[in-house]
């Protein structure tokens, strides 16, 4: 048998590389598959413009991992949502007309600070950003939740 010539070589090599190639991209996307979804999946379904102003006009979810959920201890007294620059909070007032914080959120870019939830005559929560901070203070007029908002910038 004759060894190849230069171009016989050369065009082995080119062969040997795409082959070489062909089995990686082959092998990735394999790997991708068994890992999850695969990378030539179309992916969820398109969103009609409809679909996206139903979903933006929900309320947003309360007291999630930045926040806290706590429930009214009496079971009785009326609830207020109240939504701030900084994040939304939700008050009540028991029968014994003491204020408490049942869940706050902050919005995004601001976190949660000096939370005094309650029970208690006067509760209050401060949503710090970088530049602004939300004072809100909650008292109790009957078993009615009077939420009001301070705004520093």
């Amino acid at each position: 048998m004759r060894s190849p010539t230069g171009r016989a070589r050369t065009a082995l090599a080119v062969l040997g590389w795409c082959c070489a190639a062909a089995l990686a991209v082959g092998v990735g996307l394999a790997a991708v598959s068994a890992l999850g979804r695969g990378i030539l999946d179309g992916g969820p379904p398109m969103t009609s413009p409809e679909q996206v102003r139903r979903e933006l006009a929900r309320p947003a979810p309360s007291a999630g991992g930045d926040g806290s959920e706590r429930p009214d201890p009496s079971g009785a007294g009326s609830t207020e949502v109240d939504r701030t620059p900084g994040g939304t909070v939700t008050a009540g007032c028991s029968e014994d007309e003491l204020a408490s914080l049942r869940s706050w959120s902050p919005a995004q870019g601001f976190r949660a600070g000096d939370v005094r939830d309650g029970p208690a005559e006067e509760a209050e929560l401060t949503f710090e950003s970088e530049e602004t901070e939300v004072e809100i203070t909650v008292v109790c007029d009957g078993t009615r939740p009077l939420v009001s908002t301070e705004i520093d910038r």
